[in-house]
């Protein structure tokens, strides 16, 4: 089990890359996204999940909010590019979760500080939601 969990949390191998372990993750995640579209039951039973598996991940891995740990990563993008069909918005909702998750800016910053598993993954869902919300009115008004 703890094999099973350590490569869910690592997001199948993609946090250990050692250029960007985040953005490695997140790749993979809108390739998996693109080709197999979730509905949002999905997302929410991920994202519940992602509670678990990032706070077991950070228990395997010794280590708080480990940058090997993506599957946030993942789960954060799941939610910025789902429902979206146009190759354009899709890479503008990855670029703006990266940056959004990178950069941290407040009250995203704040999120990281929740305990455990909570702390792992609130601030990539604050960032995928911010994300998701700036794409949606580049569509309205663009």
């Amino acid at each position: 089990m703890t094999t099973v969990i350590r490569i869910i949390a690592t997001g199948f191998g993609t946090g250990y890359s050692p250029w960007l372990p985040g953005t490695a993750g997140s790749t993979l995640a809108a390739v998996i996204a693109w080709f197999i579209p979730l509905n949002i039951w999905h997302i929410v039973f991920l994202c519940l999940a992602g509670i678990f598996i990032c706070a077991k991940g950070e228990i395997l891995l010794n280590e708080h909010d480990s940058p090997h740990i993506v599957f946030d990563e993942f789960c954060g993008i799941f939610i910025a590019t789902w429902g979206l069909s146009s190759l354009p918005s899709f890479f503008l909702a990855f670029i703006l979760f990266r940056f959004f998750d990178m950069v941290k800016p407040y009250p995203i910053s704040k999120l990281q500080e929740l305990p455990g598993g909570w702390g792992v993954m609130a601030d990539d869902l604050a960032a995928g939601l911010i994300a998701r919300f700036l794409v949606h009115l580049s569509i309205i008004f663009f």
